[in-house]
């Protein structure tokens, strides 16, 4: 989502399927910000200062917006946004997680930077990770019952076992895994090789 233009597609598609609030990844747009875009929508986003790469998003309604208690741009991976709801806090983290390819002192600082914007939440709220975490969790539930359902696909990959490690740690569950889907479903990016 590299251009301002190519927002009005997604807005349609916010608006088709009545979503309040969307996380974006690999937005690539430049630096920090906020966009006011048709009926009111918004458009909160981090990413690199110099580069189109990366970047995270965070769009919403009006009504959403109106609700937003504060937002933080973290860098280009992560940010995060606290709402207000009729019952309790929603803090909302949206992540783009390097690839499993990458350096693993890449994904270690991602996920320690992760953990660090987690632990200021508070407690009380409803905590959502969401974004691309760039991982395979497997459909092992062996591995971590606690985190996973039993819908997961394929075999855990490096990035699979930093994320149930980061699941477990803050008490989360991997919401991908929880509810049945046709394979097709279960992943959003296949490998040119189709192995991955």
């Amino acid at each position: 989502m590299s251009q301002l233009s190519k927002t009005e597609q997604v807005l349609r598609e916010m608006k088709q399927y009545n979503i309040d609030i969307l996380a974006l990844s690999e937005i690539r747009w430049k630096g920090v910000g906020q966009e006011t875009l048709d009926h009111g929508y918004v458009l909160l986003y981090s990413g690199e200062d110099n580069h189109h790469q990366a970047g995270v998003g965070l769009m919403m309604s009006p009504a959403a917006y109106r609700t937003m208690l504060k937002w933080t741009p973290i860098n280009e991976r992560i940010l995060f946004a606290r709402f207000a709801t009729t019952h309790t806090k929603l803090s909302v983290i949206v992540c783009y997680a390097p690839t499993n390819e990458a350096d693993d002192d890449v994904k270690d600082s991602f996920y320690e930077t992760l953990q660090a914007v987690t632990k200021d939440i508070p407690k009380h709220d409803v905590l959502c990770v969401v974004g691309d975490l760039n991982a395979k969790v497997g459909a092992d539930r062996k591995y971590c019952p606690e985190v996973l359902g039993p819908h997961g696909l394929g075999q855990i990959n490096e990035n699979g076992a930093l994320l149930v490690d980061f699941a477990l740690s803050n008490d989360l569950v991997v919401g991908g895994t929880l509810f049945e889907h046709k394979n097709v479903h279960k992943y959003t990016w296949t490998s040119p090789d189709g192995k991955a």
